[in-house]
């Protein structure tokens, strides 16, 4: 069996109404298609939690996987386009993950939903549909 696998994904966000502007205009965002080894540093090993019931004893087990948003966005961003905004009367450009790490918290609701999508991307992966 042979997959095709693109090495570069574009994901269009919905942050501040994104979606219903002219294709021009919109935010794009370009990731990288993960790879094993960028998952693995993407998330921590399982854990396991034991919750323990009022009388002490063992009521049942939790298993936690961690995820790390910050490395998630540094190891899958490859480019964001047509983000930007003003401060001190200069245009600043968001086209980095650093970028965006660094940009007002106005911008925080872009991040979350980046990252949620890379999440996505890495926790129910598989071949594209339309293979």
């Amino acid at each position: 069996m042979r997959l095709e696998i693109s090495k570069e994904g574009v994901f269009i966000p919905e942050f501040n109404g994104n979606k219903n502007i002219p294709a021009t205009d919109q935010i794009t965002v370009r990731y990288r298609t993960p790879t094993v080894a960028i998952k693995n540093r993407c998330r921590r090993k399982p854990q396991a939690k034991g919750i323990a019931a009022p009388s002490g004893t063992l009521d049942r087990m939790e298993i936690v996987v961690e995820k790390d948003e910050i490395a998630t966005l540094n190891e899958m961003l490859v480019s964001i386009s047509n983000c930007s905004y003003g401060a001190g009367g200069q245009d600043h450009a968001v086209a980095t993950a650093q970028d965006l790490i660094n940009a007002p918290v106005a911008f925080e609701p872009l991040l979350k939903e980046i990252v949620a999508e890379f999440d996505s991307i890495l926790d129910h992966p598989g071949p594209d549909k339309k293979n």
